[in-house]
């Protein structure tokens, strides 16, 4: 009973699960996104957050386990996982290499991608995943020719040192684009 007036039991009850079933969806699509993308004017460049890892490892053409570490006990791995896409051009030819792409800040720290072909060395034993240790098949490295709307994706490896903030991705191939994780203009409190 509501001022005097009869409310049906089932009314009410719709009433409740419609309050519970959106408020759920906004606090579920009120977080941040788990991607970034930005578009360009030939490519777009889409990625997720980057990863901290102490290795890395991948299967070869050859059938062997290759693996990679960081290149001192004061840095780390960081892998990520772009995707590129052409939605514009003919064909791009993309040259993905230690010039494509670096990881840092916007202010000057900027860590190139490392080589994982050259880097990574052969190991006999079979390695897991854990959160600490990644496949990263397959890789995104070396020539590729993308024809107009398709795309590629792969990962790509930094060794940077600990304790650095990392807010962007420096997409330099075909075009320049930066790809931010953090706000650099938010007001800090």
């Amino acid at each position: 009973m509501l001022n005097g007036l009869k409310i049906p039991r089932i009314l009410s009850l719709i009433v409740i699960g419609c309050v519970a079933v959106s408020s759920v969806f906004a606090f579920a699509c009120s977080g941040e996104p788990e991607t970034r993308s930005v578009a360009g004017r030939n490519i777009e460049v889409h990625t997720g957050f980057p990863v901290v890892i102490d290795s890395a490892f991948y299967k070869g053409t050859d059938g062997k386990t290759w693996v990679i570490t960081p290149s001192a006990s004061n840095r780390q791995l960081i892998v990520m996982k772009p995707t590129i896409v052409n939605r514009t051009s003919t064909v791009i030819p993309l040259l993905v290499d230690t010039e494509a792409a670096s990881i840092g800040d916007r202010r000057s720290r900027r860590f190139p991608a490392v080589d994982p072909i050259s880097k990574a060395r052969s190991v006999s034993v079979s390695l897991e995943e854990t959160p600490t240790v990644k496949d990263i098949s397959p890789i995104l490295w070396g020539d590729v020719e993308l024809p107009r709307q398709t795309q590629v994706e792969g990962y790509i490896v930094f060794d940077v040192p600990k304790g650095v903030i990392l807010g962007t991705l420096f997409w330099d191939e075909i075009e320049y684009i930066p790809i931010d994780f953090i706000d650099y203009w938010k007001k800090r409190d």
